[in-house]
């Protein structure tokens, strides 16, 4: 199937070969349509049912939730948070443990870490004297199953970590890792970042046996603004709001107040119902092309694009990937400023890659390196478009004596 035909962005962009998916993903034209029809033809606001659109407005709410807690293997909707990303949803969890962590207590991140989930965590350590750690990886920088008892102890109270990394797409073994956890101590509560994963891999929380995830909608087709933090019940009954007002209340009074039931505890102010709505369409639609097709269609091209870059000489350049199957290819050309080759590709070719540290700056002290150029493939593109990439990096030598 041409799943290119879903993305009329690429009839508006005809030239463009996007290779820019794991900072953020094409949206599905019907996702777009979606979310000007909620104000068009919906437009009201949740929190009341005395009119049409009104009770449209939290049924879409309701189904929505459902959705996705079948999507990643939820069985209470209720433990399905909506948030503005995934950043939100890190925030949401850090700074909502506030008082279950104590002087000392032990928090556990690798050093592969999006920002978004080792800033919240810094601060939060510095703030309230908590210890933060670093899990050890092995030599493809992933989390090694074989140290992780050197770090775990009956102190640790959290580890958070990404199922892959924004950089390398290495796939953490989750399930080994957590179950090493939790013999160790079994109140750890395990935390996963699927911003890179929720489109990559099929997710059953329950199989994995983490406490909490948090993701975003614009890496999965779907819109900017919207994302989604999931924790079991337990937690979400002590974990804090780091935000209120409006929605997550049920009472106030001049000396007190009484929170919302989950979930509408977290979820304080208007909701990007728009959003919302034009995500329920891009599940159904994910439904409709099958996910592990989806997952198919990118490992091809990962694949594909090895097998031609036989015909490149690799020497010249630096792969820091390869191996895996996850669709993102992370490298440089030797002795060469990656902004300035990724501006070659782009200018002469089209091509839209992401340079630089990738919000993961403490990866590229691993690398050794100070910035990279990260091609991410996905099911909008095509061998043919690998095939300009591959001509592109055959293209190296003539770009660098034209500059010279």
């Amino acid at each position: 199937m041409n799943f290119k035909d879903n993305f009329s962005y690429f009839k508006n962009n005809s030239k463009e070969i996007y290779f820019d998916s794991a900072a953020t993903s094409i949206k599905f034209d019907k996702v777009v349509k979606a979310q000007s029809e909620y104000d068009l033809k919906i437009g009201a606001n949740t929190h009341n049912n005395l009119f049409d659109n009104a009770y449209k407005a939290n049924q879409m709410l309701l189904e929505t939730r459902q959705k996705i807690a079948d999507f990643i293997g939820v069985k209470d909707s209720s433990e399905i948070i909506f948030t503005s990303g995934t950043t939100h949803s890190l925030n949401q969890l850090a700074f909502g443990m506030k008082s279950y962590l104590k002087k000392e207590d032990e928090i556990l991140v690798t050093k592969m870490e999006h920002s978004s989930n080792l800033l919240p965590w810094m601060v939060l350590s510095e703030e309230y004297d908590l210890k933060l750690d670093y899990l050890d990886l092995d030599e493809n920088f992933l989390i090694d199953l074989n140290k992780i008892e050197q770090k775990v102890n009956q102190k640790t109270k959290v580890v958070s970590f990404a199922m892959n990394s924004n950089t390398t797409a290495g796939l953490n073994d989750v399930e080994n890792i957590v179950k090493k956890i939790k013999e160790i101590n079994k109140e750890v509560i395990v935390i996963l970042d699927l911003a890179q994963s929720i489109a990559h891999n099929k997710i059953d929380v329950e199989k994995l046996n983490v406490d909490c995830i948090a993701f975003s909608t614009h890496k999965l087709y779907g819109p900017f603004g919207l994302g989604v933090l999931w924790a079991k019940k337990d937690i979400l009954k002590w974990l804090k709001p780091i935000f209120y007002g409006g929605g997550n209340n049920t009472n106030i009074s001049v000396e007190n107040y009484k929170l919302a039931p989950i979930p509408e505890k977290f979820e304080a102010g208007t909701l990007n119902l728009s959003a919302i709505y034009a995500f329920n369409v891009c599940l159904d639609l994910i439904e409709e092309f099958k996910l592990e097709n989806l997952i198919s269609y990118e490992k091809e091209l990962k694949v594909y694009f090895r097998e031609k870059l036989k015909q490149v000489d690799t020497s010249k350049f630096d792969f820091y990937n390869l191996e895996n199957d996850q669709p993102i290819v992370l490298f440089n050309l030797k002795n060469v400023n990656s902004q300035d080759f990724g501006a070659f590709l782009n200018k002469k070719y089209n091509i839209s890659v992401r340079v630089g540290k990738h919000c993961a700056r403490l990866a590229n002290d691993l690398f050794k390196i100070s910035s990279t150029i990260r091609a991410s493939f996905s099911i909008y593109n095509t061998k043919e478009d690998i095939d300009v990439f591959i001509e592109a990096l055959k293209d190296c030598d003539n770009w660098i004596n034209e500059i010279i």
